[in-house]
């Protein structure tokens, strides 16, 4: 079997349905989405469906009807508890949110949510998370063909309706947002200054091939203002959930409050902690010696699943506040990634089932659940500060929280149960601790492409060498281009832009081969350096309209070399 459909098919089996959270396909390609389910759901029908919300996706295909369209296929493997949906001929109008469902009874079904982006040569990152105040730059990737159009930055959630900010056949009149085409790279960065919350939503790297002719792809800026908390929660139907919401010291004092909504402003207040909470689905508790919000919702619907935020009042009508998705699957769940800065402190929730309540806690630290090594239990003393853990049976959920974090603390850990001696179950999840250097989770590249791999770094490392270096350890990472040395090959080369703060790595000519992990490296002195990872994935496809330059959802670790 496929390595990477046995991983799909091992985290499946964690949740009652499950699939990735985005897909990204080239236009005119085709694209195979895997979703998979539990064993009781073997006998029922699959569909799939188009929406962004659960409750009023459109039907498109499903495995109790004849196959009517050569577009789109459907295909039920209960052996292996997964279905599968092909699209063919795919156009960038099919973008958006599609749902993998399973028909329960009439009128009832679960289902899980996938967004499908189709580009053409245009690509950039998912997701920026920027700070209020900071700057940001967003490097929007084209294939060769397009070098000599013009190219533009817009805002909207929908392409088609997406205001233009900036062209680079227009000067810059603003020092808020500029354009700059670098054509020798094939990609055009946009740099964003000042940044408020309202600068937070949908935006677009855009093409123009013609009068009324575009491509482009989309990408999620968060601007954020001292607050935090999860990027994505699932928990099961019928469960419960505790959202924890961190925030600054300076916000204590005010109001924290709970609200639904997939743009912050238009965010429909759910709760409030000067209010006193109506009902018993949804409460909201501040803890303010914590810097922590805890939001609770019982006998959750998979209507449930949607956007929320964290808010801070700050006066009437000003605000802040960040997003978290939530996810109602139908026994262990947490967070896929979690990033914290070096020297600090996280808290991770650890969600469980509530036929687990009575049983023995862990958290564990490993790549692999088999060879999980622990570190805590909830059935034996803390005997450090570093790491702490605590079971709250009432919310079904355990608290680990790490302090003193350092870059070698980044890694894979595991949330566990303990079901009986040798037995347990559990779920992973991906803690990254970082030091001013970024860059894509993922890159995937077809064999014989080429790509363009930005490393962004904090203005205090301007003046450092930097360089690009091969490997799955940071320890042992062997160094393939440097800024200081001159480029010695046509298939690799670095090239800095401290004005930007932004490296670029570009790697010609790939084969499979070259299929593994590097890093952004960035030295401080002789044997002192900081760098982050990011994995290449050379496919061989052969679809004709194979997607060159896509990125997939994975996890990234960030560490320092002293």
């Amino acid at each position: 079997m496929d390595p990477l459909m046995l991983l799909f098919l091992l985290i499946a089996g964690l949740t009652a349905l499950s699939t990735m959270s985005t897909v990204f396909v080239q236009s005119g390609g085709s694209v195979t989405i895997p979703c998979f389910y539990e064993d009781r759901y073997k006998t029922r029908v699959k569909y799939w469906c188009k929406g962004s919300d659960w409750s009023s996706c459109t039907a498109i295909v499903r495995t109790n009807q004849l196959k009517i369209s050569a577009e789109v296929s459907i295909r039920d493997d209960p052996d292996q508890r997964l279905f599968t949906v092909i699209m063919n001929n795919l156009k960038i109008v099919d973008s958006g949110y599609y749902w993998c469902g399973v028909d329960i009874s009439r009128g009832s079904a679960v289902g899980t949510r996938v967004y499908l982006s189709v580009t053409e040569g245009v690509s950039t990152l998912n997701t920026v998370t920027v700070e209020r105040g900071g700057s940001v730059t967003i490097p929007c990737f084209y294939d060769n063909k397009y070098r000599q159009y013009v190219k533009y930055w817009c805002r909207g959630s929908d392409w088609s309706s997406c205001t233009p900010i900036v062209r680079t056949d227009s000067p810059n009149t603003s020092d808020e947002v500029s354009i700059r085409d670098d054509p020798d790279q094939r990609v055009f960065n946009v740099t964003m200054n000042k940044q408020t919350t309202v600068n937070s939503g949908y935006y677009w790297c855009g093409v123009e091939i013609s009068r009324g002719s575009a491509v482009g792809t989309r990408v999620y800026l968060s601007v954020t203002e001292g607050v935090s908390t999860m990027n994505t929660v699932t928990v099961e139907r019928g469960g419960s959930v505790t959202i924890p919401c961190f925030y600054d010291n300076k916000y204590r004092q005010y109001v924290k409050y709970w609200c639904r909504g997939s743009d912050w402003s238009s965010c429909t207040p759910i709760v409030r902690t000067d209010s006193p909470n109506i009902s018993d689905e949804v409460s909201i508790r501040d803890d303010p010696d914590q810097r922590v919000f805890n939001v609770t919702m019982n006998n959750l619907t998979t209507e449930n699943s949607g956007y929320y935020w964290c808010g801070v009042e700050i006066s009437r009508g000003s605000a802040v506040g960040t997003q978290v998705y939530l996810s109602v699957t139908e026994g262990v769940s947490t967070m896929n990634t979690v990033t914290v800065e070096r020297g600090g402190s996280v808290t991770i929730p650890c969600f469980y089932d509530n036929k687990y309540r009575q049983y023995v806690k862990y958290w564990c630290r490993g790549s692999d659940w088999s060879s999980c090594t622990p570190i805590v239990r909830t059935d034996s003393p803390n005997i450090s500060d570093e790491v702490l853990i605590r079971d709250d049976p009432d919310q079904r959920v355990f608290n680990v929280t790490m302090n003193n974090l350092t870059t070698e603390n980044s890694g894979y850990y595991w949330c566990g149960v303990e079901i009986s001696r040798g037995s347990a179950v559990g779920t992973q999840v991906y803690l990254s601790v970082t030091e001013g250097v970024s860059t894509m989770n993922t890159v995937t590249v077809e064999r014989g492409g080429s790509v363009t791999i930005p490393c962004f770094y904090d203005n205090k490392y301007r003046q450092y060498v930097k360089y690009w270096c091969r490997g799955s350890d940071w320890s042992s990472c062997t160094p393939i281009v440097r800024t200081d040395s001159p480029n010695i090959s046509d298939e690799v080369s670095i090239r800095d832009d401290p004005d930007q703060r932004v490296f670029n790595v570009t790697m010609n000519n790939l084969t499979t081969g070259n299929s593994g992990y590097y890093w952004c490296g960035v030295e401080i002195s002789r044997g002192s350096a900081v760098g982050t990872r990011v994995y290449l994935s050379v496919t061989e496809d052969d679809d004709k309209g194979g997607n060159n330059e896509k990125q997939r959802d994975a996890a990234a670790a960030s560490t320092e070399k002293n």
